[in-house]
């Protein structure tokens, strides 16, 4: 009875807490889902925990909480891409959703390599069963088994606490954050909890640090005192311990590294004084910088001058604090200090990540771009199959022609922007003939003179309906003028030499050269020798005499993409 309750319990957790938020389901998976690995996102993650915590007001339970971080991700995407980067990163989110329980909510956090994981209903017997398997998990698993062969492992941070009244799910995720710093500091693939550290209840004989028990203190708000008078640092711990700050103390550099070592990460401000007997409070906070950048330096002295002020700002302290000063003062001035703490950290993960979010979205934009331009192109495509059909043209006519068009174009130096031109305007070239009526169309007999006005029409119809299309103007150009001729006898507008596009010079030479060579219902294919013979004969008159010599010179190549029999 017990288990099915708790089982009961479980599922009512697992309900999202935002399947209210948005009434169609597709904007809904946008809005909570991440799009590289399928997890939920950061929004869904403070959601759920929020919710979780509305859950236990009036019957509290324990939650587990993990914050996971992929060891040197940043070294996958330098040696091997962000393409593989990404693999790794989808991978590794499967690895995790598969080591977790079916209750438990798995996310990817501010879109970086950072995972984090809700554990509804663990305690932390339980959370420590799961990270571990998790651990365990990564260690076995090989990445891009069929490529790369490559293995990653973790750092987890862990956190439990009571959701319910008296605790704060900020301040749970505070506590896992900065397990998964002391993970990372210690050497990495491992697990840390909250509150637990290799030295926490045997520290340096000597030292005189005294750390606050874990959970004792609102976690944000550690301080490390630093004076040389014992005195002044049992006062500093008593006005500062009733102020909600967890205190640490010692009264030499040796002593003050020695724990700022030990509680790597955990430690929000550095109260210094200025003159440590001998020593330089200032000298000491650089060295405290050195072995934490984010801790924030405070000096404090019963020697305040502007010169002494001036230098201690110049040396990067936060604030310069003179003694004797009141409890209340003091605890002002290093609650500021840890708020600004909590605001650089938060800038800087947002910023270590911000590279990663643009490229994801970047990466998006590419996909969709691709997917517009595969389905806009395969419209045309059809478009140009269905006039081929219409024609009774045997073969992909216009397909095989735009191939053909590139290759010379290449040979001839196009850019790459005339080259996918080039290509469409011979993909689409007889686009106006539907707008030529059927009688004309497929007549099999010689057209009589009106008829030849109305088919000449095509390359104008084809211009109009074309030429509005996005990025289709340069193509539309070649539609009108695949006709003309390079003496200046075509249509419609009797262009003459240069006057005419490339585009449209390279394609007339394409064109009679495919018509000449493959077979037709009226007419035979003829041998490529009398193909380039023919174009060669009208060099200068219908043709563009450098388009003819680069013809020469690339059709071997012209032959093997028509798919014909070698000449």
């Amino acid at each position: 009875m017990a288990n099915d309750k708790l089982k009961r319990r479980k599922n009512k957790l697992v309900k999202p807490p935002w399947r209210d938020l948005l009434a169609d389901e597709d904007l809904l998976q946008l809005a909570i889902r991440d799009p590289l690995t399928g997890l939920l996102n950061r929004r869904a993650f403070d959601e759920h925990l929020r919710w979780i915590w509305k859950q236990g007001k009036d019957q509290p339970f324990p939650v587990g909480l993990l914050v996971i971080d992929i060891d040197h991700f940043k070294a996958v995407n330098d040696s091997y891409g962000h393409v593989v980067g990404d693999r790794v990163l989808k991978e590794c989110a499967a690895l995790a959703k598969a080591s977790v329980r079916e209750s438990d909510v798995v996310c990817r956090y501010y879109g970086g390599d950072e995972l984090v994981v809700i554990l509804p209903l663990a305690d932390e017997t339980e959370t420590r069963r799961i990270a571990e398997r998790m651990l365990a998990m990564f260690r076995d698993a090989v990445l891009c088994r069929d490529t790369y062969e490559l293995r990653a492992t973790i750092s987890i941070g862990a956190s439990t606490m009571i959701a319910g009244p008296g605790h704060s799910a900020e301040t749970f995720l505070i506590q896992a954050d900065r397990a998964l710093y002391r993970a990372k500091q210690t050497g990495r693939n491992k697990l840390c909890f909250a509150g637990e550290g290799p030295d926490r209840d045997d520290p340096p004989a000597g030292q005189g640090a005294s750390p606050a028990p874990a959970g004792m203190a609102n976690p944000r708000r550690v301080v490390l005192v630093v004076d040389d008078e014992p005195s002044l640092c049992v006062l500093f711990r008593r006005m500062l311990t009733r102020a909600g700050f967890a205190v640490l103390d010692a009264q030499t550099t040796a002593d003050a590294l020695a724990i700022a070592e030990r509680e790597r990460g955990m430690i929000d401000v550095a109260l210094v004084d200025l003159h440590l007997g001998n020593e330089d409070g200032l000298d000491l906070l650089k060295k405290l910088r050195g072995v934490d950048e984010s801790t924030i330096g405070i000096v404090i002295t019963g020697q305040a001058t502007l010169e002494n002020a001036v230098a201690s700002l110049q040396q990067g302290a936060y604030d310069f604090v003179q003694k004797p000063v009141a409890p209340a003062q003091l605890a002002a001035v290093l609650e500021r200090a840890t708020k600004y703490r909590r605001l650089v950290l938060e800038n800087k993960r947002y910023q270590s990540h911000l590279e990663d979010m643009v490229r994801e979205k970047n990466t998006a934009l590419s996909r969709a771009l691709d997917q517009v331009t595969d389905s806009y192109q395969f419209t045309l495509e059809a478009m140009a199959d269905m006039l081929d059909t219409r024609e009774k043209k045997t073969g992909a006519h216009s397909k095989r022609v735009s191939r053909m068009a590139v290759v010379l174009a290449r040979r001839m130096g196009a850019s790459l922007e005339e080259i996918e031109h080039i290509a469409t305007g011979a993909l689409l070239h007889d686009i106006g003939k539907v707008g030529i009526p059927d009688s004309i169309l497929l007549k099999t007999g010689p057209l009589t003179d009106d008829e030849r006005e109305i088919m000449k029409t095509h390359p104008h119809l084809g211009y109009n309906i074309i030429k509005a299309g996005p990025g289709l103007e340069p193509a539309s150009e070649i539609v009108l003028a695949h006709q003309e001729r390079f003496d200046g006898t075509g249509y419609p507008r009797g262009l003459k030499g240069e006057e005419i596009c490339l585009g449209a010079r390279i394609f007339a030479v394409i064109d009679t050269y495919d018509a000449i060579r493959s077979e037709r219902p009226y007419s035979k294919g003829r041998s490529a020798q009398e193909a380039l013979a023919e174009i060669v004969r009208f060099s200068g008159t219908q043709f563009d005499p450098a388009v003819v010599e680069a013809l020469k010179s690339c059709q071997a190549e012209i032959e093997d993409v028509g798919g014909w029999s070698a000449p």
